[in-house]
């Protein structure tokens, strides 16, 4: 989860970099060495804050924790003084913003939560509105990373997906 995520934000060279400079700090004990750039990259963007000081968290990624990562990949916050969402919330917050259907929602309630499902969000994620208005995640995700949206948007073009009624 946390390498797709670091990749939708178009981070993933910088990530990888920036970890092996020493530029980037790893608060955590239980990550290992694959995971490593990404989740250091993601705790230094705000983005992760793990279970405690010293601990991500190594247990599996539950379809709630990704939605809250990826509406703070929108720029929604779950703290501060006016929260967007909560963390009990996330997954309803997510279907109010059309990153999910309701049926997606009670899908990913009733189960384990897998690899393809977290495409599957990431891939309707980058047609979500960001919160501060200047446009999708696919536009973030390509002036992250240098790639030419259009380009980008030929692979999303390229790809057949239905939503869950």
């Amino acid at each position: 989860a946390a390498i797709m995520l670091v990749r939708l934000y178009g981070a993933e060279d910088d990530a990888k970099t920036a970890y092996a400079a020493g530029q980037l700090t790893m608060p955590f004990t239980d990550v290992g060495t694959t995971a490593a750039p990404y989740v250091a990259w993601l705790y230094e963007n705000g983005i992760v804050n793990g279970v405690s000081a010293t601990k991500f968290g190594t247990g599996a990624c539950s379809a709630k924790m990704y939605c809250a990562f990826l509406l703070r990949a929108l720029g929604y916050t779950d703290s501060g003084t006016s929260p967007d969402f909560t963390w009990s919330t996330a997954l309803d917050r997510a279907v109010e913003l059309g990153v999910l259907t309701s049926a997606e929602r009670t899908a990913l309630n009733s189960g384990s939560f897998l690899r393809a499902q977290v495409v599957y969000l990431s891939y309707f994620a980058l047609s979500a509105p960001l919160k501060d208005g200047s446009g999708i995640l696919l536009d973030k995700t390509a002036a992250s990373s240098g790639v030419d949206k259009s380009q980008l948007q030929a692979v999303m073009d390229g790809v057949a997906v239905s939503r869950l009624s």
